[in-house]
């Protein structure tokens, strides 16, 4: 696992530059969101719904534009808030602030439901902890040193090698998301397009 101040480092290394810590920490910042955006890593939230109930506290984890799916049995719900649901459809509803979950029609027996989302970002990075890590998983922390060096070439105003760096970096984004996206395919978690 790779630190910030490890990163940096090595970017500093690969393209040496004027930029201080922190504007260092503030590309890093956005990569860090960039990573989540475009890779899919899929998790699995379960708990137990009471027949007759329907509306759960989630942990603050679980955002509405993240969840793939929710089910309770063998009854699937839509989402009201980003899909068109037709009349007499099962569907769920989030509200991002109270992380309170409402299913329509509310359970008739007590079940076990899950929740399949994906994983978000919610880090930010400051300079005062150069000793943080990447969110990303270990094996994709190189990719932020990619993302780094590109985005101080071209800060430096060196298209070729911010585009060299751009192509790698994107690489490493695509065996990422080529990776979670086989994975959630094996836990049901993935959606398509």
């Amino acid at each position: 696992m790779l630190t910030l101040q490890q990163i940096i480092k090595e970017a500093d290394v690969r393209v040496p530059n004027p930029f201080d810590a922190a504007q260092k920490i503030s590309w890093l910042n956005e990569i860090n969101v960039e990573f989540f955006e475009i890779v899919r890593i899929p998790k699995v939230f379960r708990f137990m719904v009471n027949g007759g109930t329907d509306t759960y506290a989630l942990p603050a984890s679980i955002r509405s534009h993240a969840v793939e799916s929710v089910r309770n049995q063998a009854v699937m719900y839509e989402s009201i808030q980003y899909e068109k649901v037709q009349p007499g459809r099962n569907y769920w509803n989030l509200d991002d602030d109270t992380h309170q979950l409402t299913l329509f029609p509310r359970p008739t027996i007590n079940a076990e439901a899950i929740i399949n989302y994906r994983k978000k970002t919610e880090s930010i990075y400051l300079t005062t902890d150069l000793s943080a890590k990447p969110d990303a998983p270990a094996e994709f922390h190189y990719a932020y040193i990619l993302g780094l060096c590109e985005r101080i070439a071209k800060a430096m105003n060196d298209v070729t090698l911010a585009n060299n760096y751009a192509n790698d970096y994107r690489g490493q984004l695509s065996v990422a998301q080529e990776r979670y996206k086989n994975r959630s395919d094996v836990t049901g978690g993935g959606v398509s397009g």
